[in-house]
């Protein structure tokens, strides 16, 4: 199923045309990117980020995606990957799970924002 035309965005990343649209349905408000090559056909890219992702930073996630073994143009489930930014490039783009917490409440970040907050 493509994405929606409305607010649909197009990015070329290594020749590669894909199409990609914040906050599509199904991401229970979280702000999820989602990726998909722009034949409409294949796997999608689900970018969860804690902080704000901007146009520039897109393409090095598509790059780390298919690195990790993203393959756009095949049918299959969606890979899902956080995104920070932070300047560690250590904990910037990270592999993560569709049943996952959200990326910037997920208390196995470790460093998770609220991860060791008390109450009270």
């Amino acid at each position: 199923m493509t994405l929606p035309k409305r607010n649909r965005r197009n990015i070329h990343v290594n020749g590669v045309h894909y199409h990609w649209v914040k906050g599509a349905r199904g991401d229970n408000g979280r702000g999820v990117v989602t990726v998909q090559h722009a034949s409409g056909n294949g796997a999608k890219l689900m970018i969860d980020p804690f902080g704000q992702l901007r146009d520039h930073e897109l393409p090095n996630v598509i790059r780390f995606a298919l690195s990790a073994g993203w393959r756009p143009v095949e049918d299959g489930p969606a890979m899902w990957v956080g995104f920070m930014d932070s300047e560690d490039p250590n904990t910037r783009i990270v592999l993560r799970n569709v049943g996952d917490p959200p990326y910037w409440c997920d208390p196995a970040r470790g460093n998770a924002p609220f991860a060791n907050a008390k109450n009270g």
